[in-house]
C-alpha cells in the first residue's frame, strides 16, 4: 500500500488592496495568461479574478471628455454623430445633450447601464 508523502499545507496570505493592485499591475505587464501568471506566483486564478473584479467595481469610471469641434460647411449636411465601439454603431443627433451622450458612451464602454 503506497502512501503519499505528507505535505505542509500552504498558508494563505491575506491580501490588502494595495498588494492586490501591485499584483494586478504586475499581471498586466507580464503578458501571461491569468492561469500562467497565477501558477508562476503560487496563488489561485480565483484570487486574481476576485481582486480584479473588486477593484474594478471600486474604481469610479472616468467620464469621457468632450471637445467642441467646428465642422466645415461641407460636412454639416448630415448633422449626426456616429460612435462605434466593439462592433456597435450608434448614431445620434448633433444637438444631443452632452451629458446624455456621455451616458451613452459610458454604457457602450460597459461602465454603467443605460
Amino acid at each position: 500500500m503506497s502512501r503519499r508523502p505528507k505535505t505542509t499545507p500552504r498558508r494563505r496570505q491575506h491580501w490588502t488592496e494595495a498588494h492586490a493592485r501591485t499584483v494586478l499591475d504586475d499581471f498586466a505587464a507580464s503578458g501571461l495568461t491569468p492561469t500562467a501568471f497565477c501558477e508562476r506566483h503560487g496563488f489561485s486564478r480565483g484570487r486574481l479574478t476576485y481582486w480584479r473584479d473588486r477593484l474594478r467595481e471600486a474604481t469610479p469610471a472616468a467620464m469621457p471628455a468632450f471637445v467642441a469641434v467646428t465642422l466645415p460647411p461641407s460636412m454639416r449636411s448630415d448633422p449626426r454623430i456616429e460612435i462605434e465601439h466593439r462592433g456597435v454603431l450608434v448614431r445620434v443627433r448633433e444637438d444631443l445633450d452632452a451629458d446624455h451622450l456621455a451616458r451613452i458612451v459610458a454604457a457602450l464602454a460597459g461602465s454603467t447601464p443605460c
